[in-house]
């Protein structure tokens, strides 16, 4: 199920003054940066239930592990972990795995199988990862309640439900776990910067919490990516440039102007230069406007078009600036 229609990619203003006038807030939203991850498949970026051979995965009710052993006592038994954190193991007895990692409960089997039957060898294997139920709430697309598997993070549940909505912010998710929040997750540390900030699997009780947006900020003209992003209260707006990839090669960094709505009226400041950028905070719904230099192109140049001990470097740039 194809949960939004496609977004397009914001253009260059040809005049900033209208600027604030061109961009009303429904084309502000399908601009803002993100949105476009999350319009896909529902199911396309869900982990598939399939052995998680991490060794720090943290194992719970529901979990299967294969153990083998070589010997003269060898066999192979696929053991589920009960309700009360325990498997029964054949000819070995009771073990209670549950809330151990992978690691320590392989060696605690392995330990307990060597105490028992001397001069065999073991090995334990993650066969079936668990289901768990976790909920997604707040600013969300489809907030409620989902059926994950144990290997899931909380980006996976965040596709799931649709990402956040427009609403939504990006850069304040939190991760609620007995009513404490665990972590706080800012998907542009992701998406624009490739850090991993999904370090947490989820477990059963869980709540992912999206919380509103803080402010939206539009750059446009001069920079490599032009889009809406989130800036938090305790950004400056130098770091919308940043976010955009920097300045483009043709950005016109003295003519950088600043519109925003201001007792109800739309303000254009002048912003005297780009490290001036550092001294504004942001306000929701500021447009930033960098003027892009016009180039014209000449595509031959003849020497019959030189005059008087005029060189062809000259001629090219008199003809650029005619």
């Amino acid at each position: 199920m194809i949960r939004r229609p496609p977004r397009s990619t914001p253009k260059p203003s040809s005049a900033a003054s209208d600027v604030y006038k061109r961009q009303d807030e429904g084309e502000l939203l399908s601009n803002r940066f993100g949105v476009n991850i999350f319009d896909m498949m529902q199911t396309t970026l869900m982990p598939l239930n399939e052995p998680n051979f991490d060794s720090s995965y943290v194992l719970d009710f529901g979990d299967v592990l294969e153990v083998q052993t070589l010997g003269q006592r060898g066999f192979v038994t696929q053991v589920e972990i009960k309700r009360d954190g325990s498997v029964s193991i054949p000819e070995i007895g009771k073990l209670y795995v549950a809330g151990l990692s992978l690691d320590d409960a392989t060696k605690k089997i392995q330990k307990k199988i060597s105490e028992t039957s001397i001069g065999v060898e073991s090995f334990v294997t993650l066969v079936n990862v668990r289901d768990i139920q976790v909920i997604v709430a707040g600013n969300v697309f489809n907030p409620g309640p989902y059926i994950l598997n144990g290997n899931s993070n909380v980006f996976h549940a965040l596709t799931i439900s649709g990402g956040p909505s427009d609403m939504g912010s990006f850069r304040e998710i939190e991760l609620v776990r007995d009513n404490k929040v665990i972590e706080v997750i800012d998907l542009y540390d992701t998406f624009i910067f490739g850090k991993s900030s999904f370090n947490k699997r989820l477990r059963s009780g869980d709540i992912v919490f999206v919380k509103p947006v803080q402010n939206l900020v539009s750059v446009i003209g001069g920079v490599k990516r032009p889009f809406v992003y989130e800036l938090k209260e305790s950004d400056t707006l130098d770091t919308v440039i940043s976010f955009a990839n920097g300045l483009s090669a043709d950005a016109d960094i003295s003519d950088i102007n600043l519109y925003r709505l201001i007792d109800g009226k739309v303000e254009a400041i002048d912003v005297k230069g780009i490290d001036s950028l550092k001294t504004f905070a942001p306000v929701d719904n500021d447009r930033l406007v960098i003027r892009r230099f016009s180039f014209r192109s000449v595509e031959t140049v003849s020497y019959t078009h030189l005059r008087a001990h005029e060189t062809k470097a000259n001629l090219v740039c008199r003809l650029l600036l005619e």
